[in-house]
């Protein structure tokens, strides 16, 4: 059970109000770093923004995951669809049951099967690429960004390409709920997203309980017919979650990286040599995540700055500052794909049993997607530089507009 006012220390962390890191991010979490290795954003919840206290943290045996009743419960979310999703997706549940409901797609989204995927999704990648209007202004995050990563869970999962743009439109709304502040003026728009994307997945279990096919789906509802671990509601939420996590931080990440390539002058390098871009991948989920922060819970005291917090602390674990701390990167403000001070794992993705099921396929589809366009687009005039607003969970992209050429 999450505790209030449960620290000790020389001074109380400082309070923030969370909605002034939403425009600026970057300048505001460097700022309270500097100072601060914690801060305070509600009552019962702190953000901890230093690298030598965020990575060791990530997968600190003193913490385990939020429970969705938790999150839920902290961020204030009205009853309904959306949390009762939020409640029972495995990403917020921990032990055994996060090992039981993530375990149903943990083959599926093992490193060798992904690998195996890399030809399939720059077919996709190459296809869209030929899509695309050259001399004319359009708008990248959704004509290129958001498509590939849709079609792959799409293909993955064994759902209609066709129905990806559909389930992606529900996906962006719904991601909303998934931060720091809940939006209460998109709670409607963010119910009737949940409601119609839990009947648009209910609907193809039921096809394949009818009549199953090779896919992923198919053998998720035949392991459910023969033995029903959890209720059907529950397989719905689970399928849901990775269709959210396949699709939309994806989609952010590829249309950032893209434009911290053009902004810094880095797009004819990457076309000249394809060897740089797995590096300019993980440069650009370093400097500007869709991804924000991890939210823990400490069980035992913990030491943070000359703070000590104690059992049933809410703690914001900020990979996002933490990824621009001078602690941890070399030139943290420097954009450089040539970096060669990654950590092994990168950060972004978490540590620990709860770290991103679907880290490999991000990268394969940033990778080839990038790829694609290097070799059929000689330069991308860009009108409005794309800005990820928000410092935690999935962060928001504003649009796109660009001309190929």
């Amino acid at each position: 059970m999450l505790r209030i006012n449960n620290l000790v220390g020389k001074s109380a962390p400082v309070r923030v109000d969370p909605r002034a890191l939403i425009d600026d991010p970057h300048a505001g979490l460097a700022a309270l770093r500097r100072e601060h290795p914690l801060v305070q954003l509600a009552e019962g919840q702190y953000l901890v923004l230093r690298a030598d206290d965020v990575i060791p943290l990530l997968s600190d045996p003193r913490t385990r995951q939020v429970e969705g009743t938790e999150y839920v419960a902290l961020n204030q979310i009205p009853d309904g669809i959306t949390a009762r999703f939020l409640k029972d997706f495995f990403i917020f549940s921990d032990s055994e049951q996060h090992r039981a409901k993530r375990g149903l797609f943990a083959r599926s989204f093992a490193y060798k099967a992904m690998l195996g995927l890399r030809p399939d999704v720059r077919a996709v990648a190459e296809r869209i690429v030929a899509e695309l209007p050259r001399g004319e202004m359009f708008d990248f995050v959704e004509r290129m960004a958001a498509r590939v990563p849709a079609e792959m869970i799409a293909a993955i999962l064994g759902l209609p390409k066709e129905d990806s743009a559909f389930f992606a439109r529900r996906v962006y709304t719904i991601a909303r709920a998934i931060g720091p502040i809940y939006p209460y003026e998109h709670h409607r728009a963010i119910e009737n997203a949940t409601g119609e994307l839990f009947c648009y997945v209910a609907e193809q279990i039921r096809l394949r309980l009818d009549r199953p096919r090779d896919d992923l789906l198919s053998h998720l509802a035949a392991s459910w017919r023969r033995d029903p671990v959890m209720p059907l509601e529950s397989l719905i939420f689970q399928v849901i979650g990775v269709i959210i996590g396949g699709s939309d931080t994806t989609r952010a990440a590829f249309a950032m990286l893209v434009a911290l390539l053009v902004q810094h002058r880095d797009w004819e390098a990457v076309r000249a040599d394809n060897s740089l871009i797995p590096g300019a991948v993980a440069e650009a989920m370093r400097f500007d995540p869709s991804v924000g922060s991890v939210l823990r819970v400490a069980t035992a005291p913990i030491e943070i700055g000359n703070v000590t917090v104690f059992p049933g602390t809410a703690l914001r674990l900020s990979t996002m500052s933490a990824l621009r701390d001078p602690g941890l990167y070399a030139e943290p403000e420097r954009f450089d794909i040539r970096r060669a001070d990654h950590p092994r794992l990168h950060p972004v993705f978490g540590l620990g049993p709860h770290r991103c099921i679907g880290e490999t396929l991000a990268r394969i589809e940033m990778e080839e997607c990038l790829a694609a366009l290097a070799a059929n687009v000689r330069e991308v005039e860009i009108r409005k530089l794309p800005r990820l607003s928000g410092f935690g969970g999935i962060r928001e992209i504003t649009p796109m507009p660009v001309r190929l050429h």
